[in-house]
């Protein structure tokens, strides 16, 4: 728009001048203004006629417009009315859903952590039922332990203890292996003692070096300690045995039971000369 349009505007339209400047019909207002200004006093009178009859039609149209329509009318205001309501309602409940948003993000989180420690269960589950045999094994270690000291099958037993030691250096922090661990022990303990005692009973060289073997490999005692051990034993053993021979025998039957202890079946202090 040049600068005699806008003048004229601005002359014309003091009031309106802004609110037409930004409007799409400025175009033909000021087309309008400038056919006006062309027309003659006669025109002019016309002119002035001519709207007033257009707008007294326009109005008489519209009014039989509204008459023939007015049910339309009616129910459009009834359906602004009503579509109206439907946003308030929902923007109520959009606004509500807002509310409760944060704590139902809160509750998903609490049920994936709840969910994620049942899988987690469920797979633990799964997997102790898949190893149900190897775990009944470990966990029937302490009792075939005790079993295999009770039968006397010593070999077996320290095979048993060595498998146990091992699985408790690597896997000592599990409390069900903490445990086991704890009962061998318990039985290496027993059979220890076990061994020991067998040495104060009569025992035949091979067997007296068999039960000397096992102490070994126990690692209870240091070698010059086992060797002492030894001593003491089998002496307190054979110091009970002389005990036992009556004073006031000088028979036959006396000088037998010394010379089957001395000879055949007695003191077996081989495994460990005196001067070790």
């Amino acid at each position: 728009m040049d600068y005699e349009n806008e003048k004229v505007l601005k002359l014309v339209f003091p009031d309106n001048y802004d609110e037409l400047l930004n409007n799409e019909s400025t175009s033909e207002v000021i087309d309008y203004m400038f056919k006006l200004g062309s027309y003659k006093v006669d025109q002019l009178k016309k002119e002035k006629t001519r709207l007033q009859d257009e707008s007294k039609q326009n109005i008489e149209q519209t009014q039989e417009l509204a008459v023939n329509n007015y049910q339309t009318f009616i129910r459009t205001a009834e359906c602004s009315r009503e579509i109206f309501k439907k946003f308030s309602e929902a923007e109520e409940r959009v606004e509500g859903l807002n509310r409760k948003l944060p704590e139902f993000s809160a509750t998903c989180q609490r049920f994936l952590d709840s969910s994620g420690s049942i899988n987690s269960a469920r797979r633990l589950n799964s997997l102790t039922l898949t190893r149900n045999a190897e775990l009944l094994e470990i966990l029937e270690l302490p009792q075939l332990m005790e079993t295999c000291i009770r039968e006397g099958k010593y070999e077996e037993a320290l095979e048993l203890a060595a498998y146990v030691q091992r699985v408790g250096s690597k896997h000592g922090n599990i409390p069900v292996i903490a445990s086991i661990q704890s009962a061998v022990e318990a039985a290496w303990h027993t059979m220890l003692v076990q061994l020991l005692s067998q040495l104060r009973t009569d025992l035949q060289l091979p067997k007296c070096l068999q039960v000397v073997g096992y102490l070994r490999r126990m690692q209870a005692f240091t070698t010059p300690e086992l060797k002492l051990k030894f001593l003491q034993i089998r002496t307190s053993w054979f110091r009970e045995l002389l005990a036992k021979i009556p004073q006031d025998d000088s028979g036959y039957s006396s000088f037998k039971v010394q010379g089957d202890l001395l000879g055949g079946r007695g003191l077996h202090v081989q495994p460990y000369d005196h001067h070790e």
